[in-house]
């Protein structure tokens, strides 16, 4: 059983993830890019107190860096669920409340 739940919204990040870098470098880059990301899922859902809480963004959401990518995710009853995915240089408030609308 898995451990975790990827959001729709983190799908969407990571499918813009993949883009951005399949067109500014090539496809096998966006790919080990995308797998080094979700590889961290896993842990996150053996360890979901690994990340740093994040209730300045979203009350009960964690954080954890993936490269220079961080990773958002929830605590839920018998998983974690990923909730976004941004860019760690982005602004991270005005992210998440983009990602909303």
């Amino acid at each position: 059983m898995k451990r975790y739940r990827v959001s729709n919204a983190a799908e969407n990040d990571l499918d813009e993830i993949f883009a951005y870098w399949a067109e500014r470098a090539n496809l096998d880059i966006a790919d080990r890019l995308i797998d080094a990301i979700v590889d961290r899922f896993w842990l996150l859902g053996e360890y979901p107190e690994s990340g740093r809480a994040c209730d300045d963004i979203q009350p009960g959401t964690r954080c954890v860096p993936a490269g220079k990518y961080l990773i958002y995710y929830r605590k839920m009853r018998q998983r974690v669920e990923i909730a976004h995915v941004f860019r760690g240089a982005r602004d991270q408030r005005k992210a998440w409340k983009d990602s909303k609308g």
